[in-house]
């Protein structure tokens, strides 16, 4: 799907000039036409919803009215846009700029850009879009279950038939509360070399994110693959600076490219929830195996439900023993590190924690339990609240 103000930035649009209808900046464009002919104004059955309409209003040229009855009858067909090329108008009737204020549709002007170059143009980035969205649907087969080695292949082969032996990935997240990315499409990146010495990177918006792929035909070292991932994020604009980047480590593509792949969107979930600008996979600790519990249902079920044991206690006591695990958790499990960080006694501390691991039925494995139990609902509520 393509909004009219996705094309804006595009090369033959930048001498668009919007007239009125600013408000339906985000209609959807199915197709670019050009209405450039004399026609009988009560016939445009040849156009239909979600056409972008580009004009001369050569049709026009001698009578303006007209421009106002065609303007009409297209927007009850529901157009996307209208722009027109100033070679017979400079302006443009007022009542076209009301109509379209009134139904919500853009209206352009621009002046030199030859038409067929805008219709190119959008075209190229509708077919980019439909690869978007079939990279994308590969992908999610690729991740969403467990996968046998043979299965792997074909995956890997559709994404791309050119991927060299070995991968490392790299994926790429916005700083929480921030726009989407602006990924660059296929066109925009032709300038950076995309094949280099015998590597070979691909890009695909993915998600909320963008993955960068980087395939040898030798097993990359580590440290290395890291660098020149992050090296071709700087170059296509999507670098540390500006993102959170997780990095995986090397795997086989034909065998392991679905590791490969979740092991760079884990580091850069983690990266993006302890505001780092970047974390490669094998740094990543304890939490390499957090992240996938909180996509567990009964795991994070079950840590809500013990936070809302205390949480509940919390509330009808007034006291703050949840508040008070978090900070233990913290801490490192130091009771005089979480007593300075809540501001109160240590003794008072170590009194919370026991009535909290009593309310939990005194398990023995109560440290593990409240790490995981706190990690996993500020991690849930990290991701599901929107900052992920």
């Amino acid at each position: 799907m393509i909004r009219v103000r996705e094309v804006l930035p595009l090369e033959p649009f930048r001498e668009f000039e919007l007239q009125a209808g600013g408000e339906g900046l985000d209609r959807e464009i199915t197709n670019v036409t050009m209405l450039d002919y004399e026609t009988d104004a009560s016939d445009y059955s040849d156009f239909h919803q979600g056409d972008f309409i580009l004009s001369s209003l050569y049709f026009a040229k001698d009578d303006e009215s007209l421009i106002l009855d065609a303007f009409r009858a297209l927007a009850s067909r529901g157009i996307s846009g209208f722009a027109v090329k100033t070679v017979y108008y400079g302006a443009l009737p007022e009542g076209l700029r009301a109509m379209a204020d009134e139904r919500r549709i853009p209206v352009f002007t621009f002046h030199t850009t030859y038409m067929e170059d805008i219709i190119i143009a959008v075209n190229e980035l509708m077919k980019e879009r439909d690869r978007q969205v079939a990279h994308a649907r590969l992908l999610d087969q690729l991740l969403s279950s467990p996968k046998q080695e043979s299965e792997i292949a074909p995956l890997a082969h559709a994404l791309d038939e050119r991927l060299l032996p070995w991968c490392a990935a790299a994926y790429v997240l916005p700083h929480a509360g921030e726009a989407p990315l602006a990924v660059p499409s296929r066109q925009s990146v032709r300038w950076v070399a995309m094949e280099d010495r015998g590597q070979r990177y691909t890009l695909y918006p993915y998600r909320e994110g963008a993955l960068l792929l980087l395939s040898c035909s030798h097993s990359p070292e580590e440290t290395a693959a890291g660098m020149a991932l992050r090296a071709k994020l700087h170059e296509l604009r999507l670098g540390d600076d500006r993102c959170h980047v997780g990095l995986s480590q090397a795997e086989r593509v034909q065998t392991g490219l679905d590791l490969c792949v979740a092991q760079s969107i884990h580091a850069a979930k983690i990266a993006q929830w302890q505001k780092k600008p970047v974390l490669s996979y094998s740094q990543l600790g304890t939490w390499r195996y957090l992240l996938p519990l909180m996509h567990s249902r009964t795991a994070a079920a079950s840590a809500v439900r013990q936070a809302e044991i205390l949480q509940k206690y919390d509330r009808e006591n007034s006291s703050a023993l949840w508040e008070t695990l978090c900070a233990y958790v913290e801490s490192g499990g130091d009771f005089n590190r979480a007593s300075k960080m809540l501001f109160q006694h240590p003794n008072t501390v170590r009194y919370r924690i026991r009535k909290a691991g009593s309310l939990w039925g005194d398990p023995e494995d109560f440290e593990q339990q409240a790490f995981l139990c706190v990690q996993l609902c500020r991690m849930k509520d990290f991701f599901e609240g929107g900052a992920g």
